[in-house]
């Protein structure tokens, strides 16, 4: 198995559409499209934002990350992260974030003590406990700071991209076909 950045723009965005239709399911209204406009048009074209994927010896996905830069460069937040629904399991998930937290200065966040066992199995070992009650994990990478030292990832604006989608029914209808083109093309395959 091996660690693969996406890179492809066409393999990128059919690896984020379904990333984001697994994050979110198919209840989650038009979190999934606005997640996946703000990062293919926004964050992507800013370099701020990099997609991997865990794969086997036949190129298959297992699991997929997506990292969004902060704004001075100390670190990258681990934002999305999911295993195919045909492909891989919590194992290849862990192993994925395991490997990259090797490799790169991650940031997690657990919201309660599952998800922070979670992150702890896959090497996350410096935690800090954050003003919002979250706690955050910090990868062996990443510089060891005090919380009001961090800078805050890059983001996007969620709500813009729903009134612009309000305002131009042409530009909803066009990151939809994206969007779907790209659950489309996503075969399992880097």
């Amino acid at each position: 198995m091996k660690v693969i950045h996406v890179k492809n723009s066409e393999s990128r965005e059919a690896c984020l559409a379904r990333l984001c239709a697994n994050v979110y399911g198919q209840d989650a209204g038009l979190t999934p499209l606005v997640t996946f406009t703000g990062i293919s048009g926004v964050l992507f074209e800013q370099d701020a934002a990099r997609l991997f994927a865990l794969a086997d010896d036949r190129q298959r996905i297992l699991a997929m990350m997506l990292l969004i830069s902060d704004i001075e460069g100390q670190g990258m937040e681990v934002t999305l992260l999911s295993a195919p629904e045909d492909g891989g399991d919590d194992t290849h998930v862990k192993q994925l974030v395991r490997e990259m937290a090797m490799r790169a200065p991650l940031r997690v966040h657990a919201n309660d003590a599952t998800s922070e066992a979670f992150f702890r199995d896959c090497g996350i070992a410096h935690w800090l406990d954050m003003p919002d009650g979250v706690r955050l994990g910090l990868s062996s990478e990443h510089e060891k700071v005090e919380p009001a030292a961090l800078t805050q990832p890059l983001r996007f604006n969620a709500q813009a991209i729903v009134q612009t989608f309000k305002r131009e029914p042409e530009t909803f209808e066009a990151y939809k076909a994206r969007f779907l083109a790209g659950l489309e093309r996503f075969d399992g395959q880097v």
